[in-house]
């Protein structure tokens, strides 16, 4: 493996001194190639935009989508997830459950 990829993936992962950063700086990303394919709103939810819980290097990106076509849903989410290192949940507002709207109105951070 070449040494500088390395060290971006540790710097972005696991052993970063700021995990969280990392992570809400790949669900930006992921929310502008989001919007490109249609999204009207992209929401981050859980550890990575909760500042009172707990975010490890085993944590992912979760986030809500809004608008997105699902005829281009899953290509989409493919092109998200190489944005990032994190594991990442994609979920359309649309298909949730009224419990997960919930959430997602509640403790959301629109990006």
């Amino acid at each position: 493996m070449d040494r500088g990829v390395f060290l971006e993936y540790v710097r972005r992962t696991r052993f970063a001194s700021d995990g969280r950063a990392a992570a809400r700086g790949d669900a930006q990303r992921i929310a502008r190639l989001l919007r490109r394919h249609g999204a009207r709103r992209v929401v981050g939810i859980g550890s990575a935009f909760a500042p009172d819980r707990r975010f490890t290097p085993r944590s992912d990106i979760d986030l809500a989508v809004e608008g997105l076509r699902p005829d281009c849903f899953f290509r989409v989410s493919a092109q998200a997830g190489a944005l990032t290192d994190f594991p990442l949940d994609l979920i359309p507002i649309e298909a949730a459950s009224a419990a997960f709207r919930r959430i997602v109105r509640e403790e959301g951070v629109e990006l």
